[in-house]
């Protein structure tokens, strides 16, 4: 079966032409080609099929201005395609069943007829081009050397210091005499959060550890005032629209300080990578906005009124 799987798999690929109707001649488009991208068309039903998958909602609603970005965004991932086809560096078949079986979409792919399963196979192409393409720029053009990460750490030093940390559990109820019983049986008989969590229903129980900037106001003025190791008395505490009755038992204070280079080394590293690869994005996705040519036909989509970024062909419009 996975054989034959496979099989089916190479075949509609092949029939495909990898995705891409490609022009013979120069002659003027058919009337289900939306859009042109140098000799490769952009079909009607290709891409609302697309729509349906991805956005029908938004195809539901015919919003115009949404499906022509959807549209610009589809010709610019296409164009990305061919881009790396040149590169071969296109997803292997073997990652596309891969893809699928991963997704668990054996069973709609083989629903499908072969031209929806040629679309379909191509609409996986272009999303694994997405890291593709990602991962290309990065090793290709972006470097990040030990002293560039070790500048960043000595030069950006207030973003980490690592604040005031308190660890803590919260318990809170709606009910005093419960919260109340609940005390005694943790500071008079050594009980934990989880003999509370089985003996009383009503009580919720929170364990955690937080900055002292995420801990709101109300519980941080009773966390202060404590010792590690205590227990607070049980305190009626409004927070927003929401009124009940907490105690706090504080586990562990952790005092403000400065992470250690080797601590954030891979985090800088990860900061400075992806600037760098935005930058190097920009680049090359404008090279590759000149270097194919993009034509739009509006009066074929029929589907949506084409407002987007891309030249329209005039004198087909209605």
């Amino acid at each position: 079966m996975k054989r034959v799987f496979y099989f089916l798999l190479i075949i509609t690929l092949f029939i495909s032409g990898a995705g891409c109707g490609k022009k013979t001649s120069h002659s003027p488009v058919p009337d289900n080609v939306i859009a042109t991208i140098d000799d490769y068309y952009v079909f009607r039903n290709e891409f609302l099929f697309f729509v349906q998958l991805n956005y029908r909602d938004i195809l539901e609603k015919k919003d115009q201005f949404i499906l022509s970005r959807i549209l610009d965004d589809y010709i610019k991932r296409r164009m990305i395609y061919l881009y790396l086809k040149e590169k071969n560096l296109l997803p292997k078949s073997d990652d596309i069943a891969e893809y699928i079986k991963f997704h668990k979409l054996e069973r709609y792919y083989n629903s499908l007829d072969l031209k929806h399963k040629r679309y379909f196979v191509f609409f996986i192409i272009l999303e694994l081009d997405d890291e593709i393409f990602k991962n290309y720029l990065i090793s290709e053009y972006v470097r990040v050397s030990d002293r560039e990460i070790k500048d960043y750490y000595e030069n950006k030093s207030e973003d980490f210091i690592k604040k005031k940390t308190y660890c803590f559990s919260r318990f809170h109820s709606k009910y005093k005499d419960l919260m109340e019983d609940a005390r005694k049986w943790i500071v008079r008989k050594k009980r934990d959060e989880n003999f509370v969590r089985f003996r009383y229903r009503d009580i919720d129980v929170e364990s955690n550890c937080y900055n002292d900037d995420e801990i709101p106001e109300e519980f941080l003025k009773v966390l202060k005032k404590l010792r590690v190791g205590r227990v607070s008395k049980v305190i009626k505490i409004k927070i927003g629209t929401n009124e009940d009755y907490n105690m706090f038992w504080l586990k562990k204070v952790i005092p403000a300080r400065k992470l250690k280079f080797e601590e954030v080394k891979d985090m800088i590293y990860n900061k400075i990578e992806m600037k760098k690869y935005s930058k190097v994005e920009e680049k090359v996705l404008k090279q590759i906005n000149k270097k194919y040519r993009v034509m739009v036909y509006p009066s074929n989509i029929l589907i949506f009124r084409y407002n987007g970024v891309f030249p329209v062909y005039f004198s087909e419009a209605k």
